[in-house]
């Protein structure tokens, strides 16, 4: 049985996406960003050697405002001529995120390895920050919201063989 990641992709889009996914009813899409997703699909990889599966949320870029959630399938990075790059990603179960949790702020950055492993050896207070409009661009890693563990549905998801 999967697991999610502790860690989430957090991207901005606009709702005229999100709404495309809706209404054709499939909940499963994909886009494409011309910045290299690189270490997001080192993280996604990661992942999938865990069997766990990470979750993307979807900004919506007007208002800045958490609006779906989906589990990524893939992160494909191709260079151009050396020094231009596309991503695409695709997407598996879109879903709603809970209006209370709408905000920015609602979700924190992902610490580094150093910060998280001084934590557990050290009597260190926990430090998180979060996000804002300077790191979700084009892309930020985040701790898995709780929102995305109490939506989770292990019959819906896909199983990683």
């Amino acid at each position: 049985m999967s697991q999610l990641a502790p860690y989430c992709f957090v991207t901005v889009t606009d709702q005229k996406a999100l709404d495309a996914v809706h209404e054709s009813g499939s909940r499963n899409g994909s886009f494409r960003d011309r910045h290299p997703w690189l270490v997001a699909q080192e993280l996604l990889q990661l992942a999938d050697s865990k069997r766990e599966l990470v979750p993307l949320v979807f900004v919506v870029e007007a208002e800045l405002k958490l609006k779906d959630w989906a589990i990524v399938r893939e992160i494909d990075v191709v260079t151009y001529s050396g020094q231009a790059y596309e991503t695409q990603c695709s997407f598996e179960h879109l879903r709603p995120v809970n209006p209370i949790f709408e905000e920015l702020n609602s979700l924190v950055l992902l610490p580094s390895s150093e910060q998280l492993h001084r934590e557990t050896l050290e009597p260190i207070r926990k430090y998180r920050q979060h996000l804002d409009e300077l790191h979700v661009f084009p892309y930020a890693i985040c701790e898995t919201p709780a929102f995305t563990y109490t939506d989770f549905d292990t019959d819906q998801t896909r199983q990683i063989t």
